[in-house]
């Protein structure tokens, strides 16, 4: 009787355990699609990136190449000045302080179009900035930026116009902190003075 009893208050058993039950797929279409779909979005955004980074160089070039223009013409004009003219020291000054600033926008034109030194980000960052810090005093011959290391050597009118203009490296995002331990000057024949600063001896031996 009471087993009869126990029986007719269960009015129905559960058959299908927990273990029986279809496991659920790690990789099913709808994850598969997600994934998919988050790679895309990433390498869509590194195109964009790369795009801009490209256009502002781009940009820049464009900018240095039209002062380069500029200046050869006044360059022109001011040397068939002094061919038809006897020298005034005020216009000898000014050439010569035109050929110091046309040099170093050949120097900076030519980093900026050399595929082999030029890092799209860190690099045209570091010449925009030399760009905006340039002295009428300085003129760089030659920049090697690699990495870490960086070499600037060119010309000065002074001495003293070397770490004067080294002095505006602080405002500069890339430049700045950078400690430059090999420095070496050396007046030339023509009264200028030839500079070489460096993060690395190496670098100066180049």
């Amino acid at each position: 009787m009471i087993w009869r009893k126990a029986l007719s208050n269960k009015n129905s058993i559960n058959l299908l355990q927990a273990e029986l039950f279809p496991k659920q797929a790690l990789l099913s279409l709808q994850r598969l699609m997600l994934a998919w779909g988050t790679f895309a979005l990433i390498m869509l955004l590194a195109v964009v990136m790369s795009q801009y980074q490209l256009a502002k160089s781009s940009a820049e070039l464009a900018i240095q190449q039209n002062t380069k223009t500029i200046q050869n013409n006044e360059l022109t004009a001011l040397e068939e000045k002094v061919r038809q003219n006897k020298p005034a020291h005020q216009l000898v000054k000014k050439l010569a302080t035109i050929k110091l600033l046309m040099a170093n926008k050949q120097a900076l034109h030519k980093e900026l179009t050399n595929p082999n030194t030029t890092y799209v980000a860190g690099f045209a960052k570091a010449m925009n900035d030399l760009s905006n810090m340039h002295s009428a005093n300085i003129s760089l011959q030659k920049v090697v930026i690699d990495h870490n290391e960086m070499m600037f050597s060119g010309m000065a009118r002074t001495p003293e116009a070397v770490p004067a203009w080294l002095a505006l490296f602080e405002s500069s995002t890339v430049l700045s902190g950078k400690v430059f331990s090999h420095f070496s000057m050396q007046e030339n024949d023509s009264n200028f003075t030839n500079f070489v600063v460096s993060t690395t001896s190496s670098e100066v031996n180049k």
